[in-house]
């Protein structure tokens, strides 16, 4: 199913959070196969460039939480990073559980080929993506070309400026921006459309009713910043939202089994 029949299809369109990121270590391919198992509509990850331009799936900047190494990716080639294990952290995001030891032994850090050579065919995907160089955002690019993404992914920009980075390469790539400088508005959702928008994800501070109807209303598909319980999971159902991620696809999907 492709994301255009997800929307339209489903009540509810559930993400999960860097992958089954409550149970599972984060932006691993263990974590994001296990959010495919489940029966997640969509897996979010989130990519960012090495020292030799290589894109792999982490969402800090430096690898200290989440792995046994230290300092910032990009200071780091991709060899060196595969030396590592990324299971230094268990839990939902806002949870901050480090562990003193890995939580699964020899698990290392994707690449987004590695991840496209296992899901691409298996599931949708909301592709954030970070600091990288024009090399390695070139190759994102041309990855996303090469396993026919075009109605299963889309990339998540942090500003409109890095959006249009990405069209200047390829302009058939979806995209998605947060501008998280400013609230999620009726302004703010009309500035997406005019940009070319499809896809939305405002915050949980931002959803509401009045949004929800003007989302839709615009023809945004939106998909919501976070929900990890089933008490405000009903609460944003209630609002009308679309989609809603989560880092606990276990918890919501009981949710809406009893809907």
């Amino acid at each position: 199913m492709n994301l255009a029949e997800l929307f339209e299809s489903k009540e509810i369109v559930i993400t999960a959070h860097r992958g089954f990121s409550g149970k599972y270590p984060e932006n691993t391919i263990l974590s994001l196969e296990k959010a495919v198992e489940i029966g997640a509509d969509i897996i979010e990850f989130d990519l960012r460039s090495t020292s030799d331009s290589v894109p792999v799936v982490l969402h800090d900047e430096t690898i200290d939480r989440t792995s046994n190494g230290s300092g910032e990716v990009w200071r780091h080639t991709h060899d060196e990073l595969r030396g590592l294990n990324f299971s230094m952290f268990v839990g939902t995001h806002d949870t901050k559980y480090r562990r003193d030891t890995p939580a699964v032994d020899g698990l290392t850090i994707p690449t987004f080929k590695e991840v496209l050579d296992a899901l691409a065919h298996r599931t949708c995907m909301n592709i954030q993506v970070y600091r990288n160089s024009d090399d390695s955002l070139a190759k994102i690019c041309s990855l996303y070309d090469q396993f026919d993404l075009y109605e299963t992914a889309y990339l998540t920009m942090s500003t409109y400026k890095d959006a249009s980075r990405v069209r200047a390469i390829n302009p058939r790539i979806e995209l998605c921006v947060l501008e998280r400088a400013h609230p999620m508005d009726e302004a703010s959702l009309r500035k997406q459309k005019e940009f070319g928008l499809t896809y939305i994800q405002p915050t949980w501070r931002d959803v509401t009713p009045e949004l929800c109807e003007v989302a839709r209303k615009l023809g945004l598909r939106s998909s919501m910043f976070f929900s990890n319980t089933d008490e405000d999971t009903r609460k944003y159902i209630g609002y009308g939202q679309q989609g809603i991620m989560t880092d606990c696809p276990d918890i919501v999907l009981r949710t809406l089994d009893t809907l």
